[in-house]
Formats: C-alpha cells, structure tokens, sequence
C-alpha cells in the first residue's frame, strides 16, 4: 500500500484558506506487536470536517484515539512518530496528556452522560478544571451551540438519562465543548440513532466546524459525503486516499478506493 505522504490537491485558492490543525508524521500505532495504524503522514486542516472512513478494524478509530492520547488507556499501545498540535508534539516526553484532552474534545459512539443533572454534566469538568469564567454562562452557552438548549433549558435539574439518546449525544457534544477545545474528535457519534436525530448531529457539526476542528470517524459513507469537506479512506492500518470528499466520491485515485465506495468490500 501507499504509505507515503498523501497531501490533498487542493487548488491554490482552496490552499490559501487552509491551515493545517494537527500534523502527523510517520506515525505508527501498535498494541503489542500487531501494528494497527502503519507510517501515517497526513494534515488535519483547521475548521474543516475530515471523515475518516474504511472497514472495521482498519485502524480508523485507533487512529482518531490517537489524536488526543486515548490509546494510553489501553495495556500494550504505543505510538511512534509525530503528532503535532500547534507545532508540539503531544507524544514527547514531559507532555501532560491531561492538557492535551483539553485541547481536543473527543465525543464517543454512545453518549455517555455522567449520572448526574443536565446542568452538571456541562459544569463539572469546567468546574474542576479550575474555571474562573462566569459558569452559568459558559453552561447556557454550550448547550446552545450544541442545539439542545431549548430542550433542556426548564428542566436542567433532571437528570441526564431522562433525555432522549439523541439529546444525549447532542448534551454529551455540548460537554465537549464547555472545555473550549481547539479540535473535537467524534467516533461514529450516531450510529446508534434514528434518522432524525442523526440529521440534527450532522447539522450540528456543520455549525460547530465555524469554531472548532472537526474529525469523524463513521461507517456511513453518506454521512461522510454530506458533512465532510475531506475524507480519508483507511484499510489494513493503511491511508489508502485523502483528498476532498467531493473528489473522494465522484473521481478517486485509488482503484481500492473505488471499490470501497461503490460496496464492492467493507
């Protein structure tokens, strides 16, 4: 497989108004001996949504964990190569990868509300933080850039279970965001809802990407064709394709890109 740098052809004037997030450089993700993600060179672009797309097990998720050191969590992972975010890596020695999980936001595939109030899910990580802000505020304001505000907003004493799984993703995102992340990192964030409430995700991040770095991991390639404005196909640990969706669905380079797309595998 390709394993060298794929850089998106962008045109010059889509280039002049990107700019690059997080850069990774010959990076290799390994749990054991078994190399899940295999010299990886490739740009996230800031305030962009990049879909990242491909079979089960191909290293996509392992890959967005990645991104914000979730994967140290896991017995016998490690990371080799580069990750930079605003130029530092976040896998060199002395890095607190607490700091780093407040720079980049991750949302999972089912939410996974704490077992306390609507408004405490939003405050307690700000609060314990050490927030010096106007909590209330920052509370209200979150839960309105996530859409659910006037859901919740006469009821933010009940419990966040009492929510619909839908809303709970939506309040689950609005969590996220209270920690004023640079980069959010979703894992399939709807493929446990209904049609109606993925439509609501989906418009939801299109409004969030205004404001923050958005990466997606999804199985739905639709989903990945309607909000992504790059998408990147792995496959065996390898990045197969990266490149702007449209160019991704219409007119790929990769012959097992178009295989992939039109469900000839995965």
């Amino acid at each position: 497989m390709n394993t060298q740098t794929i850089s998106p052809p962008f045109s010059g004037d889509d280039q002049s108004a990107l700019e690059v997030e997080i850069a990774c450089q010959n990076v290799h993700i390994y749990y054991g001996d078994f190399a899940a993600v295999k010299n990886l060179n490739m740009d996230i672009y800031r305030r962009r949504i990049t879909a990242l797309i491909g079979p089960s097990g191909c290293g996509k998720s392992t890959f967005l964990r990645a991104l914000n050191r979730m994967n140290d969590f896991v017995d016998g992972a490690r990371v080799e190569g580069q990750i930079l975010i605003a130029s530092d890596d976040i896998y060199a020695r002395g890095v607190d990868p607490v700091e780093v999980r407040l720079k980049v936001g991750m949302v999972f595939q089912s939410p996974n509300p704490f077992p306390k109030t609507i408004y405490e899910n939003i405050a307690l990580g700000p609060r314990l933080a050490g927030y010096t802000g106007d909590l209330e505020e920052l509370v209200v304001g979150s839960l309105k850039r996530a859409y659910i505000w006037e859901e919740v907003k006469d009821k933010l004493k009940a419990s966040a279970y009492s929510l619909s799984g839908g809303q709970q993703q939506r309040l689950c995102i609005a969590r996220a965001i209270a920690m004023q992340p640079d980069v959010l990192l979703l894992d399939e964030p709807t493929s446990a809802l209904d049609p109606i409430s993925t439509k609501k995700i989906e418009e939801l991040l299109l409004e969030l990407k205004n404001n923050y770095t958005i990466v997606i991991v999804t199985h739905n390639m639709q989903q990945a064709a309607r909000i992504g404005d790059l998408t990147a196909l792995f496959y065996q640990g390898d990045l197969i394709e990266y490149d702007r969706t449209q160019k991704i669905f219409s007119a790929p380079r990769e012959k097992l890109t178009e295989e992939y797309i039109t469900g000839r595998f995965g």
